[in-house]
């Protein structure tokens, strides 16, 4: 399977800063973490690392991936 391009909104790129998250640890949230449908379009990726639990809200697409906001969890 190839691997969709990802893209982020600004929102997204704001909360990125504010946590400090390079670019990999963005993509390794994608590629790995666990996916959750919510809705036709919308998902959800949890990745648990010992840094903490990392979340992505996207919209997914036949030919990207756009990141709606990023969250760190418990």
């Amino acid at each position: 399977m190839q691997k969709k391009p990802i893209r982020l909104t600004k929102h997204a790129v704001q909360r990125a800063l504010k946590y400090d998250l390079a670019p990999d640890l963005i993509e390794k949230i994608i590629w790995e973490g666990e996916k959750q449908k919510e809705g036709k379009t919308k998902a959800k990726y949890v990745l648990k690392t010992k840094n903490g639990v990392w979340v992505a809200i996207c919209h997914e697409y036949s030919d990207q991936i756009i990141i709606i906001t990023l969250m760190k969890g418990r």
